[in-house]
């Protein structure tokens, strides 16, 4: 076999090889994603600012998530419960608000009269109406 058609063969397993890794990595990625969803954690933290008081949660899932009872505390323990009937559609956002003002399908907010979160940083956690962590922000380390 020629050094050229032996290189034109190895190019070619090696692309297979490749292409085959993306698929197992998006099929990975799917696995995760139906994961969440069955259990209900299609729904993460994905943006907070302490120094403006605010959390940001998304709907990752492929339906809607009802947060009713949900919770999302600091580490000292101030706790936001989620309104009854407060749902967050596929690819929805919502931004936790830690002042006063009225609630709307974006924005809710804790009514505290004062800020809550650490601003030399914080750790925002998201729990389901049966108290399990969905998410949290940042992201522990994993061990």
């Amino acid at each position: 076999m020629s050094s050229i058609s032996m290189k034109g063969g190895l190019a070619l397993i090696l692309a297979l090889v490749f292409f085959t890794a993306g698929l197992s990595s998006a099929e990975d990625a799917d696995a995760k994603m139906e994961y969440w969803e069955e259990e209900g954690y299609g729904v993460v933290i994905t943006n907070a600012s302490w120094v403006d008081e605010w959390v940001e949660m998304t709907n990752l899932g492929k339906s809607s998530q009802d947060l009713s009872g949900w919770s999302l505390k600091d580490e000292q323990e101030h706790i936001y419960v989620f309104p009854e009937g407060f749902s967050l559609l596929p690819g929805g956002l919502v931004v936790v608000h830690t002042g006063v003002g009225n609630d709307t399908e974006t924005d809710l907010y804790m009514n505290m009269g004062k800020p809550i979160w650490n601003n030399g940083g914080d750790v925002a956690t998201l729990m389901d109406a049966d108290g399990a962590v969905v998410s949290q922000h940042p992201e522990p380390e994993e061990a």
